[in-house]
């Protein structure tokens, strides 16, 4: 290679012009180095897909032509499914307390009276007393009567499994003797005319599915063992007509309310209806879902909307023109079309997503100081710095949340984009950390957004945290057959998931707003449904929980 500079060339160079030379070359040294740290990492993690690959190259061959006995390798002992309460029953085991039963990494220490507080929120049902008796009441070493100088009280807890009472109505019908004029006297409307329905029942099978995402046919099964013959099909008529008729309205008040917040968030996930009509059995639908967070100042609500496709223009429908002030959402390019009165942020957590996925690769290969020379862990590092900020602030003002980040968290985050800038044109764009880098540089402008109001959350958590009960469940239904049917399921998740953030039950909320809604008639005042929100104080004691916000 030829030399860039003759020896004479160099001997009648400048000192200006050296000390120029000289800088240039170590600005070159410093970007061929992130090219090779970039290059190993590569490297690095087409070693990690390899392996991937060949395991699962392994396996299918395994499958298609391995044998299909499962001996494990001499020397393993293998558990007998149908032995293994005596095989692993330890009769000399001490009796675990109350707050043992649950994952090692949970354990804390008991304190003084925990049992007390665990079960002082239910009723004591039985009193058991052990007493002497008879000639065992006086001492059999001098005959004298024994007194009582202390007791001694243990409580257990019992589960009583669901059962089910038959309310029988009888109208009385009355006749005047002497002109034959009738009269019987008013009685209670019915939930569903014809149905033997009660909000109990409506409220117990949409906690079931909406909130444990029990199925409804797993549900028909656990109900014919109690010798209740209730159909699938009869389940979801009664979920769909009771959305419409008696909770639509105080979804439609809660939309109301929504709209009037100047902070909001988004997100969308997939579901599959059969029924829709014009689309293949494979076509994916969209649940939308537009929630307040803690940060909002508005009330907290979920609000769950079917749509039929993913595009752009279904939050600028929903919306509207009424709504006016900042959206937070994931880097979805269809939220940046939205009007201008709706101001994006975007999602710190999805670029740190990416960057802990460039990472995972390079664990397997690299020490634990050689993972600490990583692109990926120093962007994970810097986000992680703009989280513990926000962490400290999470308890303040929304002015004082501002004013902190423009000290700390806006020079980090400068820093931090400035430092991604000089990998620009380095990185792999086919590799992880080219993936990450690049779209935490495209989403630069709403990554930083949150910068402007103190109101604004620096991630989109919350929504994703709102799409988990739904995802649960979608995982055990699979699909929604109808229309109707994913359009009441977004209904009944809208109130259910905000009855969870205002730290109500579901369960006893829902009853609650169907019996009142059915007392109410067709047509309730506005008065009225505002006194059935889950964020409003008319709501009675025994549907709230002291868990606010506990949504798993």
């Amino acid at each position: 290679m030829e030399p860039l500079f003759s020896e004479k060339q160099l001997q009648d160079m400048s000192k200006e012009n050296i000390i120029t030379l000289i800088q240039a070359m170590q600005v070159h040294q410093k970007k061929q180095e992130t090219e090779i740290q970039l290059l190993k990492e590569k490297t690095k993690e087409l070693e990690f897909m390899n392996a991937l690959l060949s395991d699962r190259l392994a396996l299918a061959q395994r499958k298609q032509f391995g044998s299909s006995s499962e001996k494990y390798a001499e020397g393993y002992e293998q558990m007998d499914l149908f032995n293994e309460a005596e095989q692993e029953a330890d009769p000399n085991a001490a009796e675990p307390e109350m707050e043992e039963i649950h994952p090692k990494s949970y354990k804390r220490k008991k304190p003084t009276g925990k049992k007390e507080e665990d079960l002082s929120a239910f009723e004591t049902t039985e009193v058991i007393k052990h007493k002497l008796e008879g000639n065992d009441r006086f001492c059999s070493e001098c005959g004298t009567k024994y007194k009582v100088v202390t007791t001694e009280t243990v409580k257990y807890l019992k589960f009583i499994p669901a059962r089910f009472e038959v309310v029988e109505e009888t109208t009385y019908v009355y006749a005047c003797p002497k002109c034959g004029m009738m009269k019987r006297p008013q009685k209670d409307p019915s939930l569903l005319k014809g149905s033997v329905a009660t909000p109990s029942l409506v409220a117990g099978i949409m906690n079931a599915k909406y909130v444990n995402g029990m199925p409804l046919a797993r549900q028909e099964r656990e109900f014919a063992r109690y010798n209740l013959n209730l159909s699938t099909k009869t389940m979801a008529n009664w979920i769909i007509l009771c959305a419409k008729r008696y909770l639509q309205p105080i979804y439609d008040l809660m939309r109301e309310e929504f709209l009037r917040s100047r902070y909001i968030h988004c997100d969308e996930t997939r579901l599959q209806v059969i029924d829709e009509p014009e689309q293949k059995g494979t076509t994916q639908n969209w649940m939308w879902v537009y929630l307040t967070d803690e940060y909002s100042g508005s009330p907290r609500m979920v609000l769950f909307q079917y749509e039929r496709t993913r595009g752009g223009y279904h939050p600028v429908e929903f919306l509207g023109d009424e709504f006016r002030g900042y959206l937070t959402c994931d880097g979805y390019q269809a939220y940046h079309g939205l009007p201008e009165q709706i101001t994006v942020t975007g999602c710190m957590a999805h670029a740190r997503r990416r960057f802990d996925e460039a990472l995972t690769p390079l664990k397997k290969g690299f020490t634990k100081e050689q993972l600490k020379e990583t692109t990926a862990y120093q962007a994970m590092a810097r986000i992680g710095m703009l989280y513990k900020i926000e962490e400290l602030i999470r308890n303040q003002s929304p002015e004082e949340r501002y004013a902190e980040r423009q000290k700390q968290s806006k020079p980090l985050l400068e820093a931090f984009f400035g430092w991604l800038h000089t990998l620009e044109g380095s990185v792999n764009r086919s590799s992880k950390i080219g993936e990450a880098v690049l779209y935490a540089l495209n989403q630069e402008k709403y990554l930083k957004a949150y910068l402007e109001d103190g109101h604004l959350s620096i991630d989109n958590s919350a929504a994703e945290r709102a799409i988990k009960n739904f995802t649960i469940g979608r995982r055990n239904w699979l699909f929604s057959k109808s229309i109707k049917g994913a359009e009441a399921s977004a209904t009944v998740y809208s109130i259910t998931e905000t009855a969870l953030l205002n730290g109500l039950k579901p369960y006893d909320y829902v009853a609650y707003i169907l019996e009142r809604m059915k007392d109410l008639g067709p047509f309730p005042s506005k008065e009225d449904l505002q006194q059935l929100l889950p964020w409003s104080e008319s709501i009675p004691e025994s549907c709230r929980t002291n868990r606010p916000g506990a949504s798993t």
